[in-house]
């Protein structure tokens, strides 16, 4: 296994240098120039060989958890499938992730922002508050007024959220 957990703790630190660019190349050159386009061709490249060694470690091992390769690379699973571009993909692996949390072996903030993500790109209203558009603004959120509520019980921070 320690294997495996590095592998998926490089996955994580490679996935974070490339999107810490993200920021200053939109406030530079704005999100629709051509560098921002390179750097998203460069991410979905990434993204998709992510994909690939995530989906053979949970087909060989399924959901390892924390327990088992530590938060960071277990974290990570979450996170490559999260960052998938097909929804179905997520929706494949949700229940996955629900049993380990269930189990204690993940973070249910994980599980809250895949269920969001699902959610949203279903065309349906989300849960938890952790998807928001290009602009900051977040997607139509379910009954509002408890958000911050349904927040607390999975992990999440108060939010004062533009739910316009």
């Amino acid at each position: 296994m320690d294997s495996i957990k590095k592998e998926l703790e490089q996955i994580n630190i490679s996935s974070l240098r490339l999107r810490q660019n993200v920021m200053p190349i939109i406030k530079r050159f704005g999100y629709a120039s051509h560098q921002m386009d390179s750097l998203n061709s460069v991410i979905s490249e990434f993204d998709s060989l992510a994909l690939n060694k995530v989906e053979n470690i949970i087909s060989t091992y399924g959901w390892l958890g924390k327990s088992e390769i530590g938060e960071t690379a277990n974290s990570t699973l979450f996170i490559v499938i999260q960052h998938a571009e097909d929804n179905r993909v997520r929706e494949k692996f949700y229940p996955l992730l629900e049993a380990s949390v269930n189990k204690g072996e993940s973070n249910r903030s994980d599980l809250a922002a895949m269920q969001d993500r699902i959610l949203v790109n279903n065309g349906h209203n989300q849960l938890y508050g952790t998807q928001s558009k290009n602009d900051g603004k977040l997607f139509p959120v379910e009954d509002p007024k408890r958000l911050n509520k349904r927040r607390k019980q999975v992990g999440l921070k108060k939010i004062k959220a533009n739910l316009d």
